[in-house]
């Protein structure tokens, strides 16, 4: 069924490019972002991140030599800073232990691995763990977030933890690229159309399927 969701995701947004979404193409800014973006709006973590390029950090070396209490003052648009601040000095640390983000591109370590890495970072959770995978290290993997649970369960009325929906996806698509489209797709019909209150039904291709739109009707 998820490819069948990625092939009408597809038709809804034909000129969806996951750099534009972004908005962001250097892989270690995409990590930093992960962690900017957790409990707060895009908008407020790019500031972040538009702070930390004009202070010289967003390299992993720079980023891991400063001190915690300068860049908790640096990142302060995305709030929770002191949290934060923490998380990318852990992130920034692995990053240079090993040897930089081309280099981690290119470890034959299991995908699983890494992740299992990154979960042990304080303040690195599943959903920001994947998501450095899958947009920063070009990994097949696919974050099980609210946007893909919420547009599971309206389509069929199922209750999905992350880690369910995350593996059903994985069951059908294996290509990297595939999934970093499909959830970047999951994303903007979640925002564009399928909200989490007053979703705009009519405009959806997947209405005539809906258990969510049936059910209310």
């Amino acid at each position: 069924m998820w490819k069948r969701i990625y092939h009408t995701l597809e038709r809804t947004f034909p000129s969806f490019t996951v750099d534009e979404w972004w908005g962001v193409t250097e892989p270690f800014a995409r990590m930093a972002g992960s962690v900017l973006v957790q409990n707060t709006t895009w908008i407020n973590a790019s500031k972040a991140l538009d702070r930390l390029e004009e202070a010289g950090l967003l390299e992993p070396a720079a980023l891991a030599g400063e001190t915690a209490e300068r860049l908790a003052e640096v990142i302060r648009p995305a709030g929770f800073q002191r949290a934060k601040s923490a998380a990318l000095l852990r992130l920034a640390g692995w990053v240079v232990e090993h040897g930089g983000v081309d280099r981690l591109r290119r470890l034959t370590d299991s995908t699983d691995e890494l992740r299992r890495q990154l979960l042990l970072l304080k303040g690195i959770g599943p959903e920001t763990a994947d998501t450095i995978l899958a947009y920063a290290l070009t990994r097949p993997t696919i974050s099980g977030d609210a946007y893909t649970r919420r547009l599971w369960q309206r389509l069929t009325g199922e209750v999905l933890s992350y880690e369910q929906v995350r593996r059903a996806i994985l069951a059908e698509l294996t290509e990297a690229e595939d999934l970093r489209r499909l959830h970047g797709l999951i994303v903007e019909h979640g925002k564009a159309i399928c909200a989490k209150r007053l979703p705009r039904c009519s405009a959806c291709l997947f209405a005539d399927d809906c258990r969510y739109l049936h059910d209310s009707i």
